[in-house]
């Protein structure tokens, strides 16, 4: 992939940068139990952005032959752009990760549409009346960035991810959906990800009663994963810059419980969520941005690492369509020392969630959050005893990672996370 710019045009910038992307993927979907569809897409093209007289430009192509007239384009609109004061990396050591298993869009379709259906045969073989959504998507590709500091790098990556979602409805109208996935980048098994949930299934065919009030909940990692949501959106620098985090002036203060760790982590093998170097140039590296409790880090890309004067993050994220922004890549979450069944045990009388509706209508400033409960179990001597329905949790996160949160030392990769089981000693449970 040649995204080299025209020497004539770069010489009229202070720096520029070109971004090439390019992949192949092959998706297949079943809907209500049935192969619903299988589709295949290519997708590439190059994005140019430049800094003329501290002002930014930017435009795109769909082909990296349009890296001239993008250029063009991108030196026309830099004088309307924003001013961005902030140099570009240059050549550098970059760090070894497994972001590619091979060209796995060549993968033979036919095992993997007779694993799927083995799938769903296994689960309606125990819920006979279960409709099955399975789909799956994987493919590769390569990224490819060139700046005028003198870095040039390239990568390739690949992805494999099935997710399955069962749903019944029993006699009296009550929809139960559950979901499962896995994602590596080499094809995953689907055992483990039916596995669970078949268990959830079968501990959903009761339905048990907890008061409403105070109770302890255990969150599992995919709920606890939903919730971190509301803590990362606080953490980046463009929201500290904007004055719309509730942790501006907080850095390297205790804010949480000393229990609570959170890392970064870009360099973990076989993720689809990492990379040696961010959509910026800057090498990937681990780093905690919360460390026993205390700040240490914003999670950056280098516009707003410049405007608040810290090392950029190695977090800018872009498509060649779009400027950067900043996100995460994989998250971890530190385990405790104590194991699951102790965590469930001293919840008796309260709750294990796995899914939540409504979360994402959470007030990220205050951290207070008011979500249905869309999966949870009764927890009644140290076991799940039957799903709980028609209730809601409300609280304040914030004070929740603050006041003593008890966290699992087994730990599960949900989506980008990967985070332990969590107990919440006292959660208020509304009816």
């Amino acid at each position: 992939m040649r995204i080299e710019p025209p020497l004539s045009l770069s010489a009229k910038c202070r720096w520029y940068d070109v971004i090439g992307v390019s992949g192949r993927s092959v998706g297949v979907s079943y809907r209500s139990n049935r192969l619903y569809s299988v589709s295949e897409k290519e997708s590439g093209g190059c994005g140019v952005r430049v800094n003329v007289d501290g002002r930014v430009g930017f435009s795109y192509a769909g082909e990296a032959e349009g890296v001239g007239r993008a250029m063009s384009r991108a030196m026309e609109i830099a004088p309307y752009g924003d001013g961005e004061d902030y140099e570009l990396p240059g050549a550098s050591m970059l760090p070894s990760v497994d972001c590619d298993s091979g060209r796995l869009e060549e993968l033979d379709e036919a095992p993997l549409l007779a694993g799927a259906e083995e799938a769903i045969e296994r689960i309606r073989s125990s819920f006979p009346e279960a409709e099955v959504d399975l789909g799956i998507s994987f493919g590769s590709g390569e990224r490819r960035i060139l700046n005028s500091a003198g870095f040039e790098g390239s990568y390739r990556h690949s992805s494999f991810s099935v997710g399955i979602t069962a749903t019944i409805v029993s006699g009296d109208g009550v929809r139960l959906s559950v979901s499962e996935g896995a994602s590596s980048t080499s094809p995953v098994d689907y055992g483990d990800a039916v596995r669970r949930l078949l268990w959830k299934l079968d501990r959903a065919r009761d339905v048990r009663n907890v008061e409403a009030g105070e109770v302890p909940v255990v969150c599992t990692p995919k709920a606890f994963a939903s919730l971190l949501g509301i803590v990362i959106s606080g953490l980046s620098a463009r929201s500290i810059f904007k004055g719309i985090s509730p942790f501006i002036g907080k850095l390297e203060s205790r804010v949480f419980h000393e229990g609570f760790t959170l890392l970064d982590d870009p360099l973990a093998d076989g993720s689809v969520y990492s990379y040696p170097f961010d959509d910026e140039a800057v090498p990937a590296r681990t780093k905690k941005i919360i460390d026993r409790g205390v700040i240490v880090e914003w999670l950056s890309n280098l516009k707003y690492a410049a405007r608040l004067g810290v090392r950029p993050s190695g977090n800018g994220s872009r498509g060649h369509a779009s400027l950067p922004g900043i996100s995460t890549s994989g998250v971890v979450v530190d385990g405790g020392a104590r194991r699951l069944d102790s965590l469930l045990a001293e919840a008796r009388g309260g709750l294990l969630v796995d899914q939540f509706i409504g979360l994402g209508q959470s007030n990220t400033l205050t951290g207070e959050f008011k979500a249905n409960l869309d999966l949870a179990y009764a927890l009644e001597n140290g076991a799940t005893a039957g799903r709980v329905k028609d209730c809601m949790l409300v609280g304040n996160l914030f004070e929740l990672l603050a006041s003593g949160p008890v966290f699992s030392r087994e730990r599960i990769r949900y989506g980008s996370t990967l985070a332990p089981f969590v107990l919440f000693p006292a959660v208020n449970l509304v009816r």
